[in-house]
């Protein structure tokens, strides 16, 4: 019997775009609410299938302060999180998001 490993093979994005600076420093936590916001974007195991997540947290108070939830990992789940998080939370001040450099949650 011969037995064969698979795996699947990720193709590496590639960007050209200047990255931002990194304004935390590694320093999450925040003074105030709403002037620190970290999100990530992950897989939800369900009975059918994976539900992916993306969610803007307050480093503040641990407050989810926006969510999306798809069916695939997709920027617009990033992108309507961050739009729900500025609808319900954020007033007139200035805000630091941060969001984990993966390339799934790229492109």
């Amino acid at each position: 019997m011969k037995l064969r490993i698979r795996c699947k093979q990720v193709k590496k994005f590639t960007h050209t775009l200047p990255l931002a600076d990194n304004l935390l420093k590694q320093k999450f936590k925040a003074e105030t609410p709403n002037t620190i916001w970290v999100s990530n974007i992950t897989y939800i195991p369900t009975d059918e299938s994976w539900l992916s997540c993306a969610a803007h947290k307050d480093l503040f108070d641990g407050e989810i302060a926006g969510y999306a939830l798809g069916s695939r990992i997709i920027k617009e789940l990033a992108i309507t999180s961050l739009l729900m998080a500025v609808k319900r939370k954020l007033r007139e001040r200035e805000l630091i998001t941060h969001i984990t450099k993966r390339a799934q949650d790229l492109p």
